[in-house]
């Protein structure tokens, strides 16, 4: 019989492999496109979650530096975490971008929630990326 949390903690780091490869590819995309270490990013993201008090409890922890928006939950069950830095942006470098990817698959897995999207807007440049647009052979 498998183990419950050890398959917890196998889908928790195939999430995670995979994002922070979205973000790799997503940050080759930015530089090409001519970001910098100066560029001012505006950052989104969504998380969920079928347990609404613990979204709540990880909502709580991320509210202190994003604005945050609760969906109600759907038909499955699912609850949804908006967030964004918006109205203020962030200069960013690689590792500051893949740390912080990082950092939302991690808080999210301490909340039993899952990172699922983010987005990264340079209104300098009037671009935005997100890794709905990249495909990752990870994970």
């Amino acid at each position: 019989m498998d183990d419950p949390q050890q398959t917890w903690d196998d889908y928790y780091s195939r999430i995670k492999t995979r994002k922070v490869d979205e973000a790799t590819k997503l940050w080759e995309n930015m530089l090409k496109a001519g970001v910098s270490s100066e560029t001012v990013f505006a950052m989104d993201f969504t998380h969920f979650c079928d347990l609404p008090e613990k979204l709540k409890e990880l909502g709580k922890q991320l509210s202190e530096n994003y604005e945050l928006e609760f969906s109600d939950v759907d038909d499955k069950g699912y609850q949804f975490l908006s967030g964004t830095t918006r109205p203020y942006g962030n200069e960013l470098s690689q590792v500051d971008f893949i740390g912080w990817v990082e950092f939302m698959c991690d808080v999210a897995q301490s909340y039993s929630c899952v990172f699922s999207s983010f987005t990264i807007e340079s209104p300098e440049l009037g671009l935005i990326w997100s890794n709905k647009d990249v495909e990752s052979e990870k994970g």
